[in-house]
């Protein structure tokens, strides 16, 4: 809910905000699913700036790949427009996401000059 807020706050269009709160679950489901349940927490940061909204998901875990990439992954990968995921210290596992804002092809100017036509 809080990045699906966040979206809406950033003018991020109903396509863009689906897509987004359909990747921050999967990439808690998937982080939640791989991290060693003892450590049992994760952190989710939200940036934003001029039409770009980035989610880091930080967890104390190491992630180990079956040799496969998993579905969950491959899905976030279609929804956003950037995944990375990064290991600093083989304790800590960082899922990055980021969504840049589609630009607006119906912009107020080119409504008024197409109506202009009729």
């Amino acid at each position: 809910m809080t990045a699906s807020s966040i979206a809406n706050r950033m003018d991020f269009d109903i396509e863009e905000i689906e897509d987004i709160k359909s990747a921050v679950s999967e990439a808690c489901a998937y982080v939640i699913k791989k991290a060693p349940p003892r450590l049992g927490g994760f952190k989710l940061t939200f940036t934003m700036q001029d039409g770009l909204m980035e989610i880091r998901i930080s967890c104390e875990a190491k992630i180990v790949s079956s040799g496969e990439e998993e579905i969950s992954i491959r899905m976030i990968k279609a929804l956003m427009d950037v995944l990375a995921i990064e290991s600093p210290d083989n304790r800590r596992v960082d899922l990055l996401m980021r969504k840049r804002k589609k630009r607006n092809e119906f912009s107020s100017e080119a409504y008024v000059g197409a109506g202009a036509l009729i």
